[in-house]
């Protein structure tokens, strides 16, 4: 899909219905050109976008001399990181939590023998269903068993329906860590676990960049963060000390046994990574359960 481009504009959300967040991720990927983003594409994700981009230009503007991390080739990185780690996994079943509107569940499913199961909350699930059916292409999507959609409450359940026990299992999490305290993400890594080592085992990969890591926000970035409260129902990005090493010891004490940590800057030139010359920050956390 071209940026120029239009698209259907579908229902218009609101603070009940998608965030401000999903939304400027679903035109990320729109914008990045990613297959099976412009399933999901409204004028009103557009909108978002260059509002948002618009503020955080100003926001630099305000701080010259200091690059701040562009978000949307962050997230571009992010999202690129995540497939590549999906595609480079030999397993074939995949559950993504708090999926919202990703593309990823509509581009893997293509291949028949990947099963892959989305959870999310119930309205969220139902403005993706609505957009697919916009299109023959999204309603072919719709139309596929091995892709599922499932609504949960993820603080208090991790369903898994058609997941085969036997097989190994890989949990995805992205873009949603950071709105979990660390009591809460204390309690995700610890209901994962369970559900891998219940079966054959798999991954848990999330992304998560430590406070202390970020960059303090300028004016204009708290306003942007007052905004996001506004239209997320008062729900803001968690924040507190812990270091790498604090989330890592936190994820083995939950019961993984082995922890990798993947950056932009730490890539294989295999994946082709876009946007290595820009200012960007993503951490992706890559943790294993034997079976």
């Amino acid at each position: 899909m071209s940026r120029s481009s239009r698209a259907p504009a579908g229902p218009l959300p609101t603070s009940g219905d998608l965030t401000v967040t999903a939304l400027y991720t679903s035109a990320t990927w729109s914008w990045a050109g990613l297959p099976s983003a412009e399933l999901f594409a409204t004028s009103q994700a557009r909108w978002v976008f260059r509002l948002t981009n618009g503020a955080l230009e100003l926001a630099q503007w305000l701080q010259p001399g200091r690059p701040l991390p562009s978000l949307r080739h962050s997230l571009a990185q992010r999202h690129h990181m995540f497939d590549r780690l999906f595609q480079e996994w030999d397993g074939q079943q995949v559950l993504e939590l708090a999926a919202g509107l990703s593309r990823r569940g509509a581009w893997a499913s293509a291949d028949p023998s990947c099963y892959y199961l989305e959870l999310d909350l119930p309205h969220v699930l139902a403005t993706k269903e609505s957009l697919l059916g916009r299109s023959a292409a999204g309603r072919r999507v719709l139309a596929r068993a091995n892709l599922q959609r499932v609504a949960a409450d993820l603080s208090v359940e991790l369903p898994s329906p058609g997941i085969d026990r036997d097989r190994p299992l890989l949990i995805l999490a992205e873009g949603l860590l950071m709105y979990l305290d660390a009591d809460q993400q204390a309690s995700l890594w610890r209901r994962v676990h369970r559900l891998l080592s219940e079966g054959a085992g798999g991954r848990f990969i999330f992304d998560l960049v430590p406070s202390i890591e970020q960059p303090r926000p300028s004016m204009v970035g708290e306003a942007l963060g007052r905004a996001m409260k506004h239209f997320t129902g008062g729900r803001g990005f968690a924040a507190d000390e812990r270091s790498r090493s604090d989330i890592l010891a936190g994820l083995q004490h939950a019961g993984f046994t082995s922890v990798k940590l993947h950056e932009p800057s730490t890539t294989p030139p295999r994946w082709n990574l876009p946007h290595l010359d820009r200012p960007t920050q993503a951490l992706l956390f890559d943790g294993t359960v034997g079976p």
